[in-house]
């Protein structure tokens, strides 16, 4: 009995070592704040620069996106994509998909839970859904997720998974056979092809190789009883891709559509990955690299974009996720998060970022592995989210993030919010797209601006085609609690006289016509900033000619953007980015594409590849560009340090935990001193 006495005193007594550990966590998280608001000391000025005359690049019009799950109304966007975790499941022929292994993996219609009973049997409705949505919001691009899992949700509980082929033999069937237990992609993509038309024709534009196949066996494990292996992943996305090529030569390819950091380096599977980790730095490599030699083997390009998802892994003080987090200490590390898409110096408040410094910045690590692996091929982040979509905050993250997609030439991305309430997260696109609510946009051409290398701060600037005089900037102070003035200066062949101003902040999600700027002289101006907001200011000016020739008229461009690619700007390309043409590829044999059954033909088994080997990735493949910068700089430096305040953080945890072990020992200690006396 004494015994027992005395395991309840120790069992007690660490109980009250976790409690005075908490109160210990609590103290650390105080002193974070402190801490984080002092790593980010604020200079209350930003001294903003912008140079029209020197080489431009073009933006793409698709960063411009969003996915269907989040919802359209109220968002002026470029770009459609599905993107439900359903999608890998889902069974075009019958509209059934299965909810996952995380919502009771059942078979339903929930994807197509909009539409009357009457027409629930008709095929392909979640993909009419998709197109009825761009044509409702005036959506040029529209793009469909294939599925490739091997598998597809039956319409009913007690029916087996249907299996999936990527080539039919016999011939398409204006309607699928619902009786046959087997479901055809390229009969999917030719019915969508007959009925909305090719990608050239406007028709579906890209098609991605499924959804996050790293997470198949997780999410539908009655479906896939393992991880998927690089070999697998590699072998059915060139199969399913010439598949879509042989119907619709115009169409993108997307993939290979993983997320977050540790699928890019082994696609959550690192058994399957040893045998190829000191050949390759990471998955990305060995996906680009095999999907080339496969395109070059059948003489096409199997892999138009390379593809991923990023939803922010980044944590606030109290090492919480700050994707689902509003309080302030995460608020305050979303305004900084995006900065490990583009920043060396920047590390990450996350065990991942941590421990795999070396891919990032991302981006540039991604385009490092383009130009090595697949040279040509562009990229696109389908889904990404920092959180954030009903606070300013994410607005901010948002905004931020698609000026940093400019800078970087990133081909196309599509916010995937975690809820449909994001006023935020819309009005961050509309600030680019229509931010007067008449479909004036940033512009089609990014010009070079910086300021300073301040990370309290962002800015960005374009014209559209080489038209100086329309110079717009957009100007983000990510203090929280102050506010802040931009010393702003421009180096252009245009004399600007005076600027129109929008706005969105804290205050209110709408954009909002401010003040107009009447005091500009020799294209100098100071502009006040409110504390954590979002601003556009238009410039108004009149071209001047220099050397005799007209600016607006000029089609002569040598630019290129960071990778080196040719950016000119020729006439046809001076549309708005707000009305962009919908994306195809322009191919020869598009007269021919789809008119007939193709003949039957294997993609050829993945074999070893016989590319040099690279042991590693520099950590600044390119050189920067984004928030704080010029839109070119030089390199970062190479060293990368822990900030201050995660060393703070993990100092204090451990002094913590000593403590409180150190007292469970001594009380434990006299408690038996006690009992021998």
């Amino acid at each position: 009995m004494e015994q027992k006495r005395i395991k309840r005193s120790v069992i007690r007594k660490i109980i009250s070592a976790a409690c005075a550990l908490s109160a210990a966590v609590s103290l650390c998280a105080q002193s974070t704040q402190a801490m984080f608001s002092s790593s980010y000391m604020d200079t209350g000025t930003a001294e903003i620069n912008i140079n029209t005359i020197e080489d431009t690049q073009k933006i793409s019009p698709y960063i411009y996106g969003i996915n269907i799950e989040s919802g359209l109304s109220g968002v002026s966007a470029n770009a459609l994509k599905q993107s439900d975790i359903k999608v890998s499941s889902y069974n075009w022929e019958s509209n059934y998909s299965n909810s996952g292994s995380g919502n009771g993996s059942e078979n339903t219609l929930s994807l197509v839970g909009s539409y009357p009973q009457d027409r629930v049997s008709s095929p392909a409705l979640y993909t009419e859904s998709l197109i009825s949505g761009a044509r409702r919001y005036g959506i040029h691009s529209k793009y469909v997720t294939l599925q490739m899992m091997g598998k597809v949700a039956p319409d009913s509980p007690d029916k087996p998974w249907e299996t999936v082929y990527f080539n039919k033999t016999d011939g398409y069937l204006s309607s699928p056979d619902k009786t046959d237990e087997a479901v055809y992609i390229d009969e999917y993509v030719s019915f969508l092809a007959n009925t909305y038309g090719y990608a050239i024709d406007g028709g579906i534009n890209g098609y991605f190789l499924d959804n996050e196949p790293e997470n198949w066996s997780t999410r539908f494990p009655e479906a896939v009883s393992s991880p998927i292996s690089p070999e697998d992943l590699v072998s059915r996305s060139a199969e399913l891709a010439y598949a879509v090529k042989k119907i619709d030569p115009t169409a993108l390819i997307y993939g290979p559509s993983v997320s977050g950091i540790e699928a890019f380096i082994n696609i959550k599977n690192s058994g399957g990955w040893e045998p190829y980790r000191g050949e390759y730095s990471w998955f990305i490599d060995y996906y680009l690299d095999n999907m080339k030699r496969l395109s070059d083997e059948h003489g096409t390009r199997l892999l138009d974009s390379l593809d991923v998802h990023y939803h922010t892994e980044a944590t606030n003080g109290l090492l919480q996720p700050i994707l689902d987090s509003n309080d302030t200490l995460s608020n305050n590390a979303r305004l900084q998060a995006t900065r490990i898409l583009w920043d060396s110096s920047y590390t990450e408040n996350s065990t991942t970022a941590i421990m795999h410094n070396q891919y990032i910045p991302l981006i540039p690590t991604l385009k490092a592995s383009i130009d090595m692996y697949y040279p040509g091929t562009k990229l696109s982040f389908s889904e990404y989210n920092f959180g954030g979509g009903n606070d300013i905050s994410g607005g901010i993250a948002a905004a931020d993030a698609l000026g940093i997609f400019a800078s970087y030439g990133v081909h196309m991305a599509c916010m995937n919010p975690n809820s449909t309430d994001i006023p935020y997260l819309k009005s961050a696109i509309n600030i680019y797209t229509n931010y007067d609510g008449n479909g004036s946009g940033f512009g089609n051409s990014l010009v070079r601006s910086n300021n300073g290398g301040d990370v309290m701060s962002s800015v960005y600037s374009a014209i559209q085609g080489k038209d100086e005089s329309t110079l717009k900037t957009l100007i983000i102070n990510k203090n929280q609690f102050n506010a802040k003035t931009a010393e702003i200066s421009i180096t252009s062949g245009v004399d600007f006289t005076g600027a129109e101003v929008y706005f969105f902040n804290e205050e209110g999600a709408a954009i909002k016509k401010g003040d107009d700027i009447t005091d500009i002289e020799n294209n100098r101006l100071t502009f006040d900033m409110e504390p954590r907001s979002v601003y556009l200011i238009v410039f108004n000016g009149q071209t001047e000619e220099i050397l005799g020739e007209d600016i607006v008229t000029s089609t002569e461009n040598t630019g290129t953007d960071i990778s080196g690619n040719d950016t000119s700007i020729t006439e046809n390309e001076e549309t708005s980015a707000t009305t962009p043409e919908p994306e195809h590829v322009d191919a020869e044999t598009y007269s021919s594409a789809g008119t007939k059954a193709p003949e039957e033909e294997t993609v050829p088994a993945l074999q070893e590849s016989s590319a040099e080997t690279l042991s590693g990735i520099s950590e600044n493949p390119e050189t920067a560009v984004s928030s704080g910068t010029d839109s070119v700089q030089d390199d970062e430096p190479d060293e990368k340090k822990v900030p201050e305040a995660v060393k703070a953080i993990v100092s204090l945890l451990a002094a913590a935990v000593a403590l409180a072990l150190i007292y469970v020992f001594v009380s434990d200690i006299a408690a038996r001193k006690k009992k021998l006396k």
